[in-house]
């Protein structure tokens, strides 16, 4: 008997009669139900017909990717064949004036921009990647596409998603204090720059490196666009100075000052952790003594250890005090009066606050405080901000609020700002203090709107005047978890455009919550790109 000689065979059996009926088969080619496939018979293409007609849970797994490769057919082939074959076999019935037709509304029509906005709306927000995905549509049209169609469409979305992000004017956002970070995936650098304000994106690059070089040309691209970048808010990398110099940049830098309180918290629990060891060793030569007096052990060892224990409780006790005083020298706001923090008083806070702690004798801390030492003249530059913008803020509050009055009104809007800014930061504890702050404000600018408009204004410049990189800090977690379930892309050109479409949608998509809520990114920025919708930006209206 003739067999398929021509075709690839497969080690998968099954103990139904499906593998013995394809070995019946014979080996006719040609039928009028497939012209276009001359390989195929009429018992090979009635064969495939009948195992594609049996319901999902019925058929057995993996039938469908045998016969792809035996009968050389793509699997979305095989399921439009084996549709069209019945529609020829199967007799059109005609609906009696009985039949129950379903309402209108009830039906969905999977047209491919349909398809399409599925797919990209399953992969941003949804976190999909491509494998799970398939089963999204399955479960919701029945039906499904390859693994390949679905990449094909990923990857023309981000061409055009970085086409439309490089054609869109960014010069309603003026001059900007942008924030900057970089991240890595796949051992690759992302370099991001945003504006922390509407949380825009500005820039969003995969690059071969992060170094000086290349953080002077990010800086330059991203103003291409028409936004000026009036200040800086980062970490204390090395090369952000040199990248600043090399783009010719003169602007003042805001070193991230979360980063240094976190750090110092760290410090506080090394040292923590150095003085509870120090008083295990103390234990442990008590015992060893009131087991057995040994002089020598006395002398030698446990006269030291029990100085070296007073001398970490010490340290810790010491810096715990100044480091109290550090994070009340890095406030914009003092939060329990709401008064606005002068810059050179909170500068020789800082000084005082460094100066004590340089003469802390242990590494760790000498350490920290030389890093400090080498940042101090940019840990202060938000109140530098924040007095420039507060000087025609002022020259407006006169004309509104009595003088007298003008000192308390910008106290009670501050300390609204500061304590809803610590609720949103996770300071819970401080949720009564909050409430009671935005009471007062409330009935200080209650019933009239110049006033409101003023307290609003106030809040913009405190947000403007800024002294964390925490905004990106956020962005760049969110971007991860979207990277991290699509595990790894073929190569750094696939991996920048899903990061095209991340931008896209991040920077389209409406704020569901917080004091962002219901609105996106660019409208709070004034950018209009021409609709509302990425989706349909990309060329997939809504239907």
């Amino acid at each position: 008997m003739t067999l398929y000689l021509q075709k690839k065979q497969t080690s998968a059996t099954w103990p139904e009669p499906i593998e013995s009926t394809w070995h019946m088969l014979g080996g006719d080619y040609g039928c009028e139900l497939a012209p276009k496939l001359p390989h195929l018979g009429l018992t090979d293409i009635l064969f495939m017909t009948t195992i594609m007609s049996l319901a999902r849970q019925q058929r057995p797994w993996g039938v469908v990717t045998w016969m792809s490769d035996v009968f050389l057919l793509s699997r979305p082939a095989l399921y439009a064949l084996s549709d069209r074959v019945r529609q020829r076999l199967l007799p059109t019935v005609e609906p009696t004036t009985s039949t129950v037709m379903e309402p209108t509304e009830a039906r969905i029509s999977v047209t491919a921009t349909r398809m399409a906005r599925t797919v990209l709306t399953v992969s941003l927000p949804g976190k999909t990647a491509i494998r799970p995905l398939r089963h999204v549509l399955s479960e919701a049209f029945d039906q499904t596409r390859s693994i390949g169609w679905i990449s094909e469409l990923l990857t023309a979305a981000g061409q055009n998603a970085g086409h439309r992000l490089r054609g869109i004017d960014t010069s309603p956002l003026g001059t900007v204090i942008a924030a900057r970070d970089e991240t890595f995936f796949g051992g690759q650098p992302l370099l991001l720059v945003i504006d922390p304000v509407t949380t825009t994106i500005l820039l969003a690059e995969v690059c071969p490196d992060r170094q000086a070089d290349t953080w002077a040309a990010a800086l330059l691209v991203a103003q291409e666009q028409g936004v000026t970048i009036g200040g800086l808010v980062e970490d204390m990398a090395r090369m952000y100075g040199k990248s600043q110099k090399e783009a010719a940049l003169d602007v003042l830098v805001q070193k991230d000052v979360w980063h240094i309180q976190r750090d110092g918290s760290q410090v506080l629990r090394d040292l923590e952790r150095a003085a509870f060891r120090a008083t295990s060793l103390v234990i442990k030569l008590e015992k060893q003594l009131l087991k057995e007096w040994d002089e020598p052990l006395f002398d030698e060892k446990y006269v030291s250890a029990v100085a070296k224990e007073e001398r970490c409780y010490d340290q810790h006790a010491v810096f715990a005090e100044w480091l109290s005083h550090l994070v009340d020298a890095l406030e914009l706001v003092d939060w329990r009066s709401g008064e606005i923090r002068d810059l050179t008083i909170n500068q020789w806070l800082l000084e005082e606050t460094l100066a004590a702690m340089s003469h802390i004798d242990q590494p760790r801390v000498q350490k920290w405080v030389k890093t400090l030492r080498r940042h101090q003249k940019q840990l202060l530059t938000s109140l530098d901000w924040l007095a420039a913008s507060l000087k025609p803020y002022r020259q407006q509050l006169a004309q509104i609020v009595a003088p007298d009055q003008q000192e308390s009104f910008m106290r009670t809007v501050a300390r609204h700002w500061r304590l809803r800014q610590a609720l949103i930061n996770g300071h819970s504890s401080l949720g009564q203090q909050a409430q009671a702050a935005e009471t007062a404000l409330q009935e200080m600018v209650a019933n009239d709107a110049q006033c409101q408009q003023l307290a609003e204004k106030l809040i913009t410049l405190l947000d403007a005047a800024c002294r964390t990189s925490s905004m990106i800090e956020g962005v760049n977690g969110l971007l991860k978890q979207f990277l991290h379930n699509h595990q790894a892309f073929r190569s750094p050109e696939t991996l920048q455009l899903y990061l095209n479409l991340f931008v896209l949608w991040h920077n389209m998509r409406v704020f569901e919550r917080g004091k962002r809520q219901g609105k996106s990114p660019y409208q709070l920025a004034g950018i209009d790109p021409g609709t509302d919708d990425w989706l349909t930006l990309l060329g997939y209206p809504a239907e």
